[in-house]
């Protein structure tokens, strides 16, 4: 009987740890193709299911909340994609009466990622509406900006709002990401989200305005080895720009103007770019230097981001950069635009 017993307490127990992390899709879906696919935010297939007559389901168990895709075919064939958040619970995935996307709801994450976009939706609507004042489009521009913050705080429980803050982390020094996922739930804290999170920003602390710059070398156009250092310590530099940047990249090209100008500008004052490019062909790469007249010192390891130099310096997005005065110090940091060409400007002029 005591075993009996003990047997029945663990099936007990096992049986409450496994519906804990469970989740179920469930979804009505007008003209749906035959099949589901959940795939996760790779596109590796995690589940599928067969549709009848719109209707799906989905049952499985998450070891912590994860973003997911749920489409109807695997190609081009897909008449309907929909972004959601697995977490335990009941997770609704329907057509929205009002746009073509669909409604995803039903938990804490799903619910407020929806909310944020139909707030996000509302206001550039009435942005693009022919009605709309241009005093009322600022404040629409200055309310759009505040929302992702604003949603942020209220989700700090949950994936939603862990993956508003990766959105947000381009902007963001090492320090202020700490300091932002430190305002986390605890169990948050532990998700892979804002743990990965959570080393980049220990990596973006040691490439922060006022930090030692890292030295970072690869080969020229010829194969040959340039360092970073060298061109830091060359006397007739003043100040380095270390720029991150691809061909591929429209905003990184779209700076080069700027670029350009403050290097014709001030070169010859002891201004001097280090291009560290992201391509990986290299003929494309190439191009884009002569095609532009880009003439400055350029390096690429030609394998994309997976390079030292992306990780030493936390390069999340490009263009990225980085500005090095003569004593070794990063004294600013993604100056774009007209930015970039201003603060050259105060300390060379």
């Amino acid at each position: 009987m005591n075993k009996l017993l003990l047997f029945a307490a663990s099936a007990v127990l096992l049986s409450s740890c496994g519906s804990k992390n469970q989740y179920v899709i469930e979804g009505k879906i007008q003209g749906a193709n035959a099949t589901v696919y959940l795939l996760d935010q790779q596109e590796n297939l995690l589940d599928s299911a067969v549709v009848n007559d719109g209707s799906f389901r989905i049952r499985g168990t998450v070891e912590e909340p994860q973003f997911a895709i749920l489409r109807d075919a695997r190609d081009q064939n897909a008449t309907f994609a929909a972004v959601m958040f697995l977490e335990p619970g009941t997770i609704s995935v329907a057509d929205d009466s009002e746009s073509l996307r669909k409604r995803v709801s039903g938990t804490p994450a799903n619910d407020a990622s929806t909310a944020y976009s139909d707030a996000a939706n509302k206001l550039i609507t009435e942005f693009r509406d022919s009605s709309t004042t241009e005093e009322r489009r600022a404040a629409i521009e200055s309310e759009y900006e505040k929302l992702a913050q604003v949603s942020m705080e209220q989700n700090r429980d949950n994936i939603f709002g862990a993956m508003l803050l990766a959105d947000q982390s381009y902007d963001l020094s090492g320090q202020e990401m700490l300091d932002e996922i430190a305002k986390f739930s605890p169990e948050m804290q532990q998700s892979k989200v804002l743990t990965d999170l959570k080393t980049q920003a220990e990596a973006k602390l040691k490439s922060d305005v006022g930090q030692p710059y890292t030295d970072v070398v690869a080969p020229d156009a010829d194969g040959n080895e340039i360092s970073l250092k060298s061109v830091v310590e060359n006397p007739e530099n003043k100040y380095v720009l270390l720029d991150f940047w691809a061909s591929w990249c429209g905003p990184c090209m779209g700076e080069v103007p700027h670029l350009k100008k403050t290097y014709d500008e001030f070169h010859k004052k002891g201004f001097e770019i280090f291009g560290v490019s992201f391509d990986s062909v290299r003929d494309s790469w190439l191009r884009a230097i002569d095609n532009n007249e880009m003439n400055w010192l350029h390096v690429s390891s030609l394998k994309g981001f997976e390079n030292q130099a992306a990780k030493d310096y936390a390069v999340q997005g490009i263009p990225s950069n980085f500005l090095i005065d003569s004593q070794g110090k990063i004294v600013a940091k993604n100056l774009r635009g007209e930015a970039l060409y201003e603060k050259i400007a105060e300390l060379l002029q």
